[in-house]
């Protein structure tokens, strides 16, 4: 390939050579390109529709398009997660989901995904910041179906229990990898410097808020905010107008009006600037991000700061990209964003990725753009260059008759005149270098620039204090609250706590527990997964004081994961990989806390006896031991005997990856090798049937074979 390139390139600065020599005068020709003559911009048109407000208050934008025998409708709902309370934050989100998946009065969800499919339609429902909303689309012989459908889902939902389960799941999946690309740390955290952390614009969804909604709350949640007096429905597609109308008010006839007005709108702060840095130890770039408030969509200089965003960071010609990318090589990616809203505020930012070592030096360039942009014009070809590229994007942006008229509704919820489109489009074309940089000194305050940094400050290349007092932002997830209420520990009841260990290691293995060096286990457990039962094998290995392998053999193929000392690695289908450090440190606590160390070592840990509890009528001491690392396992003892009944402690989700409160119900003790094993068990995750499991082997002190947690080449 590169001798290809080179002969190529070789053979083309001859030509010009050539040409250069027998036609001087082509260099004053015009380009090819030039040569063209291209139709001016279309106008962004509105299509013929109908604005019909029903007697309930629903307001309908029908508008006939008989292309194709089909039908949309699009509800617009005045709902969002800037209502729902802090407590509960991910209530709208998880209400919108499960709107469409939980089902109604009239049908199950599943016969609702059986009825579209069988249909070829699409029903969608969402309830965002400030909006929610629903979708549908289906063939004209279709639509009356799909009406009764959508009737159904906005008026009688019933939000099934295992859909709201499940939608649990996923959101609390989503808070377990939130941390997992730098740039959406950035762009959230960078949220809550603007607004606030608890400001209803950048709160985020946390394991307990999540935790904490119910069916009920979802119940109440519609009740409050699904009326049709807060609906707008555009209606596009192949239908006769009055008989449409006639349809949808028998549809939606009975849907009550809202009781109440809507909440106010939460207030908009103004916040001094910060400098801020979220450590992340193993980033080797930094995601760099500077800004403030934006404005509203309807202040006056809305088009020119849109040319200039696009002129400062919004394009590979960008001056962002040409400065902080193209000339000194500091950043992977680079660009800026307007900081405009509907109905509230944007947030204008600035941003870059660059090596962790290069982070003041990229601030510095970021900030000089910036600044530039508020004290010197721009040049006529950049403003041109940026006017047509806008107005070539705005053409696809509104290229359907549902863009147009969802926008409408946009307008019409929020105030903005009906002709804004074009006011807007007349305002961009008759920008001067002169009215942008006014603009900039209007809108940009480069002296009251936010700072963030997501990375590591240990490779920093300044520790950023020439911006201002650094604050360092802590991005570590929150654990949901699994501890229980217990009273504090005394002389008394420590000591009673470890005699009542002692007892319970007696029950289990004697004399032999204390000599244990390791063991191995080999477990048969059956579950359930989205309906899909499931059984997964489980052959664990522990050798003290620091090596740890687990094999799972699960009906996907065979997995592993091992801790030999200080290094650890897991075997996937991808292959042989490196563990970070997070997941080695929480292998060695899988060591230190497994029930068979607890026992080992109970005199090495708080063992703290709590009043006896009855326990499926069995008497049972509770024994609340303290871990290595802060979390607790509390022992239910069976009084008689001494041997374990159940324990309670932290677990893990497999699905979502959060953080459970985790029963593991103990029964059918036998002997194995001089100990006492459960031979049965069963697993509960916040209160619910997780698994059931066998065991299948236990061996004590097992015979390990050479390289058996060595990590393979």
């Amino acid at each position: 390939m590169k001798r290809f390139l080179l002969k190529t390139t070789a053979l083309l600065l001859l030509a010009l050579v050539v040409v250069a020599a027998a036609a001087p005068e082509a260099a004053a020709a015009k380009k090819t390109w030039e040569k063209f003559k291209y139709p001016d911009l279309g106008e962004i048109s509105m299509p013929e529709y109908e604005r019909i407000e029903l007697d309930n208050g629903m307001i309908l934008y029908l508008a006939v398009d008989r292309e194709l025998p089909l039908v949309q409708l699009s509800a617009t709902i005045q709902a969002g997660s800037i209502y729902e309370p802090a407590h509960l934050t991910g209530l709208a989100s998880i209400t919108g989901d499960v709107l469409r998946t939980g089902g109604t009065a009239k049908w199950t969800g599943d016969e609702i995904d059986e009825m579209v499919e069988n249909m070829g339609a699409s029903v969608e429902t969402w309830v965002g910041s400030a909006t929610g909303g629903a979708y549908l689309s289906a063939l004209t012989e279709d639509a009356d179906k799909a009406l009764e459908i959508l009737g159904q889902i906005l008026m009688h939902p019933v939000f099934d229990e295992d859909k709201i389960t499940l939608a649990k799941t996923q959101a609390k999946a989503g808070i377990s990898r939130r941390n997992d690309e730098p740039m959406s740390i950035a762009m959230r955290e960078f949220t809550k410097v603007i607004f606030g952390a608890d400001h209803p614009l950048a709160r985020v969804e946390e394991y307990d808020t999540i935790g904490s909604i119910t069916r009920d709350d979802l119940l109440a949640f519609h009740d409050m905010f699904f009326h049709p007096d807060r609906m707008y429905l555009v209606v596009i597609g192949d239908f006769d107008t009055a008989d449409m109308i006639a349809k949808i008010e028998a549809t939606f006839a009975g849907w009550e009006k809202a009781a109440a007005p809507l909440p106010p709108d939460p207030d908009i702060p103004n916040f001094p600037r910060t400098v801020n840095v979220a450590a992340k130890e193993d980033l080797t770039q930094s995601m760099v991000l500077m800004g403030h408030k934006g404005i509203r969509n309807d202040h006056q200089n809305y088009a020119a700061i849109q040319v200039a965003n696009k002129i400062l960071g919004g394009g590979f010609s960008s001056r962002l990209f040409n400065e902080v990318r193209s000339k000194r090589g500091l950043a992977y990616s680079t660009g800026s964003q307007a900081g405009t809203g509907w109905r509230f505020p944007g947030t204008f930012v600035a941003f870059s990725g660059t090596k962790c070592e290069t982070t003041e030096e990229a601030l510095d360039v970021m900030l000089e753009q910036i600044e530039r942009m508020t004290t010197e014009a721009v040049s006529q070809k950049e403003l041109q260059d940026a006017i047509d590229g806008i107005m070539n994007s705005d053409v696809f942006n509104y290229d359907t008759k549902r863009e147009v008229l969802d926008r409408a509704v946009i307008f019409e919820m929020y105030g903005y005149p009906l002709d804004f489109l074009t006011t807007y489009r007349d305002n961009v074309l008759a920008l001067t270098p002169e009215t942008v940089l006014a603009a900039c000194q209007d809108v940009w305050k480069p002296g009251q620039l936010s700072l963030l940094v997501v990375g590591n400050p240990e490779l920093f290349d300044g520790d950023l204090s020439k911006y201002g007092l650094v604050n360092d932002v802590d991005i570590t997830i929150p654990e949901p609250k699994l501890t229980l209420d217990v009273p504090a520990a005394t002389e008394e009841t420590l000591a009673a706590g470890q005699a009542l260990m002692a007892k319970a290691a007696t029950a289990i293995g004697g004399k032999q527990l204390a000599t244990l060096k390791g063991f191995m286990s080999e477990l048969s457990l059956d579950l359930e997964i989205q309906g899909m039962p499931l059984t997964f094998g489980i052959e664990q290995t522990i050798v003290y004081p620091d090596k740890l392998k687990t094999i799972q053999k699960t009906p996907f193929g065979e997995m592993a994961q091992c801790l030999d000392g200080d290094t650890a690695w897991a075997r996937g289908p991808m292959g042989v990989q490196d563990l970070p450090a997070e997941q080695l440190g929480d292998m060695k606590q899988e060591i230190t806390g497994s029930t068979m160390t607890l026992l080992r070592d109970h005199g090495q840990r708080a063992c703290q006896a709590l009043a006896q509890e009855e326990l499926d009528g069995v008497i049972c001491d509770r024994v609340y031991v303290t871990k290595e690392d802060g979390d607790f396992t509390l022992f239910y003892l069976d009084a008689a005997t001494g041997l374990i009944v159940m324990e309670q402690g932290k677990g893990q989700d497999p699905m979502s990856g959060s953080p459970v409160q985790e029963k593991i119900m103990y029964a059918d003790y036998k002997d194995y090798g001089g100990f006492k094993r459960p031979s049965t068990l069963t697993i509960l995750h916040d209160g619910e049937h997780f698994a059931a499991g066998v065991l299948k082997k236990f061996e004590a002190n097992p015979k390990i074979a050479d390289g058996y947690f060595t990590k393979p080449e």
